[in-house]
């Protein structure tokens, strides 16, 4: 039986195939452009997924598919299918100098029915700016500035040589090899972030767990939601809050600082030797760390808090 069904599968696949190949041609536009040394990239879809990664210099690579509401005519005529045409046979590239603009479309009737899902490859130094309503975006080995926006989705960025910008309404964010500063913020979601290189870093998440690693700078970080995990070496003050969730938080075995730390539920562990300042409480511990430094405020609503 398993055998028989297996080669149904394999039947209808094959007569699927070239149906399925006749769409992808029908609601899929690509375009390579030959761009100048540095190139800065605007991308932009209502819904719809971004995918951005780097090749050889001097040429660009995207690949569009389209997507149009079914029900009734648009405004300026037409089947969805035909709008579909229309957009696949006038894509929405436009090259101005070191500028390329992609996904902008100026005819409202057209915009408000259409999705694109972009794929691209661009030069390593491009610097990137990219937004979708709702959809994933995703960035790998740029070597410049990332600024990436969603309504509701996931952003996923790796090996970024520069300063990045990562904003969700909704949805987990992770960013792998952030040579730069880092500023991040999502609704409901996750973030997970690893620094390479010195920047200072400001997170927040309404609910979601947080992991930041190897910061090496001043740090801003709270969550209404969540645990918290942070590793670093300090270079400015670190203010960490949790609005209900522990934090832990990893230091080098030589820091110096000055902590302030509190918990409306929760113990807090030291593991650095510290000199107390004013009364010893179970939930608010102050004083200095190898005679004081930058200033280390961690707060929690509900949860312990432990340094390392």
């Amino acid at each position: 039986m398993k055998t028989i069904n297996a080669l149904r599968i394999l039947i209808l696949s094959a007569l699927l195939l070239p149906a399925v190949a006749a769409a992808d041609a029908h609601n899929t536009f690509r375009q390579e452009l030959d761009v100048p040394g540095a190139l800065h990239l605007e991308v932009s879809t209502g819904s719809g997924s971004i995918d951005i990664d780097t090749g050889p210099g001097g040429s660009v690579s995207i690949v569009g598919k389209v997507k149009a509401n079914r029900g009734g005519l648009f405004r300026r005529g037409g089947s969805a299918d035909e709008i579909i045409q229309h957009v696949v046979e006038n894509p929405p590239i436009e090259l101005s100098g070191d500028t390329l603009r992609v996904g902008y479309i100026e005819d409202s009737s057209i915009r408000r029915r259409v999705s694109i899902s972009y794929t691209m490859v661009v030069p390593a130094d491009t610097a990137v700016k990219a937004k979708t309503g709702s959809g994933s975006i995703e960035v790998d080995d740029v070597a410049a500035e990332v600024d990436v926006r969603s309504g509701s989705g996931r952003l996923r960025l790796a090996n970024i040589g520069g300063p990045v910008t990562a904003k969700a309404g909704s949805g987990s964010i992770r960013a792998e090899g952030v040579a730069g500063a880092f500023t991040a913020s999502t609704g409901s979601g996750g973030i997970h972030m690893s620094q390479t290189a010195p920047g200072d870093v400001e997170v927040s998440t309404g609910s979601g767990g947080m992991e930041l690693t190897g910061i090496v700078g001043a740090l801003e970080a709270s969550a209404g939601s969540g645990r918290i995990r942070v590793d670093g070496r300090q270079a400015g003050d670190w203010k960490i809050e949790a609005g209900s969730g522990s934090v832990r938080i990893r230091l080098p075995a030589d820091a110096a600082f000055t902590l302030d730390a509190e918990t409306g539920s929760g113990g807090i562990d030291i593991d650095h030797p510290l000199t107390v300042s004013g009364k010893i409480s179970k939930r608010h511990l102050r004083g200095d760390v190898r005679g004081g430094g930058y200033r280390l405020k961690v707060d929690t609503g509900s949860g312990g808090i432990r340094i390392e």
